[in-house]
């Protein structure tokens, strides 16, 4: 901000540095609504720093006042050694007392609503000019310039000797000389460059002040957002697990009830078939041996709907015992024996001799095979192969996406790997990681080829977690799957 040229008197001159000090400025929005105080705004330390330097060049001492009367700045050029002796007298003690209160407390006459600067003649013939600091409306505090004595004065008032009468005038004289001797158009020079550093520096230390509360306030702004966002997606979280236990619960009723009366349809299916209520001829067993049969699928289905709510609700239970897996994998394969034949795949069993006991739920391992069986007797084409392997095998576990662990080793451990591989259609790479999802369906359309829930290979993962193992898969389209399960021996 450029101000005016400097007046010829000390009057004028302040009342130029004031009105420059609280010209007004036009701010974008209301940023702070609290009062700023100017020790707040402003470094002290360098503030002090960079008025002493000014102090030095014009010899003149400068203090600074904040608005609640704090003092932030005191340079004192020329003055102390004639201060400190008139503060020996008692008069002139009381005196200087008077006139130091009255500078930093005074107030100021207002013209148009704003503070208005004045000068102020020390009872020792010295003078200080007492300026309003002011922004934004703001009083911030008030400067004081001096004291100094006026170049048309010839040395000290007589007033200074009749207050105390003990004041040695000589030695009041050569004190005197250590004092600046300033005509008024210097002392002008002197407030128009103080008008100028005071304006800056209160302008950018707003400035940043402003810059730092936006900031705080764009953050606390963001904090918020986010804090309701999470707020809403908590309670968003709630309503959908409440809902997911909801139909956990029906899935598990419905199957529960609906498993007695279709147990019942098998039964009488099969002594149908058995010829307990009479012979049955042609077309007859054909379509009992067809509602047998949709019977069992649909037993089925209803026994994997369960096992995956009972997976999801973690009341999964497992029956403890320790048993060899060999009878276990190979009563697995008479599952899918029959579609074998039909589809004429050929099913090759490799069990190596002497797997070691485990330790589990032997029906949940079977499971385990007898669901990989099915999902790969389901996509490999007619006259296709599947391979049912198992055999002892130590090593670590596989990485898990970020496992850091991965970097410092994994210890190797004793696992029983069973593999299912199969020569059927393969699963797209990008859709490996989602295939023991429940209710997932690599071909999700209304048109699909392959039927199914989608809960096979979700229930193959619970049982494996269940018993503290690892299941992966990899796969090439067109050319198969490859399953493993690693059961901890």
């Amino acid at each position: 901000m450029t101000s005016p040229p400097p007046p010829p008197g000390p009057t004028t001159r302040a009342s130029a540095v004031q009105e420059s000090l609280t010209r007004p400025r036009a701010v974008d929005g209301t940023v702070l609504d609290k009062r700023v105080a100017m020790v707040d705004l402003i470094d002290a330390d360098s503030f002090r720093d960079l008025l002493s330097s000014f102090s030095d060049l014009y010899r003149v001492g400068i203090k600074v006042f904040d608005d609640a009367g704090n003092r932030m700045v005191d340079v004192r050029v020329g003055n102390s050694a004639l201060c400190g002796y008139l503060w020996e007298f008692g008069g002139t003690r009381q005196a200087c007392t008077k006139l130091v209160t009255g500078l930093k407390n005074d107030a100021f006459a207002a013209r148009d609503g704003l503070p208005q600067p004045h000068i102020v003649d020390c009872f020792t013939g010295l003078r200080y000019v007492v300026v309003p600091l002011v922004y934004e409306g703001d009083a911030m505090g008030r400067l004081i310039l001096g004291p100094y004595l006026p170049a048309d004065r010839p040395g000290l008032a007589e007033q200074l000797y009749s207050i105390d009468s003990r004041v040695e005038r000589q030695r009041a004289e050569l004190l005197l000389e250590r004092v600046r001797r300033a005509p008024e158009d210097v002392i002008g020079k002197v407030l128009t460059q103080l008008g100028r550093v005071i304006d800056v520096v209160l302008h950018t230390s707003m400035r940043q002040l402003l810059t730092s509360q936006l900031h705080i306030m764009s953050v606390t702004t963001s904090y918020h957002e986010l804090e309701e966002r999470a707020r809403q997606l908590r309670e968003q979280n709630e309503k959908l697990q409440e809902l997911d236990k909801m139909k956990s619960n029906f899935l598990a009723t419905v199957s529960h009830e609906l498993r007695t009366p279709l147990t019942s349809v098998i039964g009488y299916s099969e002594m149908l078939l058995e010829g307990i209520a009479g012979n049955l001829v042609g077309e007859q067993r054909d379509f009992v041996q067809t509602i047998k049969e949709k019977g069992a699928s649909l037993l089925a289905l209803i026994t994997q709907l369960l096992d995956a709510s009972r997976a999801e609700s973690g009341n999964l239970s497992l029956q403890i015992v320790e048993f060899d897996p060999t009878p276990v994998l190979a009563g697995a394969t008479t599952s899918i024996v029959p579609q074998c034949a039909k589809k004429k795949i050929e099913l090759t069993v490799d069990l190596a001799p002497g797997l070691p006991v485990l330790k589990g739920d032997r029906d949940k391992v079977g499971n385990i095979v007898v669901n990989l069986l099915g999902n790969a007797m389901k996509f490999t084409p007619q006259g296709g192969r599947i391979t049912l392997s198992a055999q002892r095998w130590s090593g670590p576990r596989p990485p898990r996406g970020n496992d850091c662990q991965a970097l410092f080793g994994v210890p190797a451990e004793d696992f029983v790997r069973i593999v299912v591989q199969d020569t059927g259609i393969g699963i797209p790479a990008d859709k490996v990681g989602r295939v023991f999802e429940r209710f997932y369906q690599v071909d999700d359309s209304s048109t699909r080829e392959f039927g199914g829930t989608g809960l096979g290979l979700a229930i193959v993962k619970s049982f494996v977690d269940a018993h503290r193992g690892e299941v992966f898969v990899e796969s090439v389209v067109g050319e198969g799957s490859r399953f493993t399960v690693l059961l901890p021996v």
